[in-house]
């Protein structure tokens, strides 16, 4: 089943239209079903109000809300596959990790044909378990091929992703921790973008360098502090605060009286709205 979605509103107005395209006749309950997933990859239940008055006075982060206005970010639609994202993504830039999992669903994912277009679905842990190694690694993912694996695995042997979700913080992440190619960054990721997880902050070099340049005044502070500093600051919205200091960053920074030395991968669907523009 292949979904199209596509905004019909504005972020003051929201709405959202889909188009299902199936080879099978498409029930009640299947429509149903693909709102309820379009809504958990969309966060549309998620409400950024308490978010955005907790930053009201924070200059840095106002910014970006105003940029950024209604930004929520993409959720993966398991756990499974925000691991998966996770591990492509380590050490590497956004455009490899679209690629990476672009050659992963055309080697081993669901074929599906619509509109005349050829569509993969990304791999189940069934398929990457049974995919011999030098397949995977073919699909440019290199030293990761062992991971991914390895991952695939332990969910076909019974390892249960969905159940960790709602684990407390630190027990997921030592769930998450146990499987092979899975560190901190790469746990706390994939509970953000897998289990929406807004209570705790992911740190790598982006996010440390924003943190050190906008709230510490670039001094070389250790991880220990900067997530003191997110806890005391955001508490529960500490995700979302991750979010907005890391998208767009260089283009709304001047905003707040800063500058900002590194150059954003990611980008809001809904960014430079207010200005016109749509950034994807």
């Amino acid at each position: 089943m292949k979904v199209d979605v596509a905004s019909r509103g504005t972020a003051a107005a929201p709405a959202l239209e889909f188009r299902v395209a199936c080879e099978e006749p498409v029930s009640a309950g299947d429509l149903a079903e693909v709102r309820g997933r379009v809504s958990w990859h969309l966060g549309l239940d998620e409400r950024l109000g308490p978010f955005y008055d907790l930053v009201a006075d924070d200059r840095v982060l106002s910014a970006s809300v105003a940029f950024n206005y209604g930004a929520k970010g993409k959720s993966a639609y398991s756990l499974f596959d925000a691991v998966v994202d996770c591990i492509c993504a380590q050490n590497t830039d956004f455009r490899r990790v679209y690629a990476m999992r672009r050659d992963l669903g055309i080697a081993f994912g669901e074929r599906l044909e619509a509109g005349g277009r050829v569509y993969h679905a990304a791999p189940t842990p069934e398929q990457l378990a049974e995919a011999p190694l030098e397949s995977i690694r073919a699909c440019g993912v290199g030293y990761r091929d062992r991971f991914l694996k390895g991952v695939a695995e332990a969910v076909v042997g019974g390892v249960d992703l969905e159940a960790v979700r709602v684990l407390p913080r630190e027990q997921a992440r030592r769930e998450l921790m146990a499987l092979p190619g899975v560190g901190p960054y790469t746990a706390d990721l994939a509970l953000i973008i897998g289990a929406r997880r807004r209570d705790w902050m992911f740190l790598d070099l982006y996010i440390r360098e924003a943190l050190r340049q906008f709230y510490f005044d670039g001094e070389p502070v250790g991880d220990a502090e900067l997530r003191a500093f997110a806890e005391r600051a955001w508490g529960p919205y500490q995700g979302w605060a991750a979010l907005y200091l890391t998208t767009d960053t260089e283009l709304w920074a001047h905003e707040a009286g800063k500058s900002f030395r590194l150059k954003s991968g990611a980008r809001s669907d809904l960014s430079g709205q207010a200005h016109g523009r749509r950034l994807s």
